[in-house]
C-alpha cells in the first residue's frame, strides 16, 4: 500500500538535510508548502493586529512547511520515518514539528517514463570476473569479516572512546549513537588519536600554526573533549548494497570502514577496507590457482 507522509516542519534550518536525506533513499520529490498553525497565527495577530493579516507568512515567528512525500512499500516508509527522526533529532524537541503517515488508497502518476540509463562499460584492464565482486553484496563481506562494530554516546569523552577501540583494533572507526541506537556520527581513528597527542605532545601542532585560522583551528581544538564535539557527519552502508557503493564512499570521505545500518538506521555491523582488500586478494589468488579448462 502506498502511504503520504505529511511532515509539518517547524525548524526550518533542517530542511534541506531532511530533503537530502530522503533523496538519498531513492524517495520521489517532496512537496512542500507554507502553512502556519492556528493556534500561534492567532496569538500573532491578536499582538499585532488583524491589519496585518496579508503580512502574516512573512513573520518568522509564525513561518513553517508542510512537506508531503508520497512512498510506496513499508521498507521505504521505515527508511524515510528513520531519516527523519535522525535529522530532526526527534520530534518531541519544543519547535520541532510534527510527523503524520496517512494510507493511500490509490495513485496515479508516481512513475515517469525515464531515458534507458546507459550500460556501464568497463575499462579493458579490468578482468571479468571483477565485477561479480564490485556486486557482491555487504551482507556477504560483513558476514565474512565477523567485525563488532565500536559504538559509543555523544557524551562519551574521548580518551574513553580510544579505549574502546584499543579493545578492537581491527574497527578503525568508532560510531556514535543517539539513546535510541540510531546513528549520529563517527569517529575515525586519526581524530581520537589527534585528540590524544593534541595533550601530550602540543609543540606539534603549535608548529603547524601559520595565520588566524589555524589560531582559532587550535583553540577550538583544545576544547574538545567528548565523542560529539569531535564527531563527523554520518556515513554507512546497507545490507543489500555492494562492495562497489561501499567502497566509493569509503573513497570519498577518506575512512578506513563503514557501519552497516538495518533500515532504521541502528548500527547492525562494520566492514574494513584493509579486510575487504584481503579478501579480494584472497579470492584473485584462488582464481589464479584454477586449472585452466581445455
Amino acid at each position: 500500500m502506498t502511504h503520504l507522509i505529511v511532515l509539518i516542519l517547524d525548524d526550518l534550518k533542517r530542511m534541506p538535510d531532511l530533503l537530502k536525506a530522503w533523496r538519498s533513499l531513492g524517495l520521489p520529490g517532496a512537496t512542500i508548502l507554507e502553512s502556519v498553525g492556528a493556534f500561534r497565527a492567532t496569538t500573532w495577530l491578536s499582538r499585532v493586529g488583524l491589519g496585518a493579516l496579508d503580512h502574516l507568512f512573512e513573520a518568522d515567528e509564525v513561518r513553517r512547511r508542510t512537506l508531503l512525500l508520497a512512498v510506496e512499500d513499508e521498507r521505504a516508509l521505515d527508511r524515510a520515518i528513520a531519516e527523519a527522526e535522525r535529522v530532526m533529532d526527534g520530534f518531541e524537541r519544543p519547535n520541532s514539528g510534527l510527523l503524520l503517515v496517512l494510507p493511500i488508497m490509490q495513485v496515479r502518476g508516481m512513475h515517469k517514463v525515464r531515458p534507458q540509463l546507459r550500460v556501464e562499460s568497463l575499462p579493458q584492464v579490468l578482468q571479468p570476473e571483477w565485477m561479480i565482486r564490485r556486486d557482491t553484496t555487504i551482507e556477504t563481506i560483513a558476514d565474512s569479516m565477523n567485525l563488532q562494530p565500536v559504538t559509543v554516546t555523544p557524551e562519551a569523552p574521548l580518551d574513553e572512546v580510544a579505549r574502546v577501540m584499543l579493545e578492537h583494533p581491527r574497527v578503525q572507526v568508532a560510531c556514535v549513537v543517539n539513546p535510541d541506537g540510531r546513528l549520529a556520527g563517527l569517529l575515525d581513528l586519526k581524530t581520537v588519536a589527534e585528540d590524544l597527542f593534541f595533550h601530550v605532545i602540543p609543540e606539534e601542532f603549535l608548529s603547524k600554526i601559520a595565520g588566524l585560522d589555524d589560531v582559532v583551528a587550535f583553540a577550538q581544538r583544545s576544547v574538545i573533549r567528548s565523542a560529539g564535539d569531535a564527531m563527523r557527519e554520518p556515513v554507512w552502508v546497507r545490507r543489500g548494497e555492494t562492495v562497489k557503493t561501499a567502497f566509493q564512499r569509503m573513497h570519498q570521505h577518506s575512512l578506513p570502514g563503514l557501519p552497516v545500518l538495518d533500515d532504521c538506521n541502528h548500527v547492525t555491523g562494520f566492514i574494513n577496507l584493509l579486510e575487504l582488500m584481503s579478501i579480494f586478494m584472497a579470492a584473485q589468488a584462488q582464481d589464479s590457482s584454477q586449472p585452466e579448462s581445455a
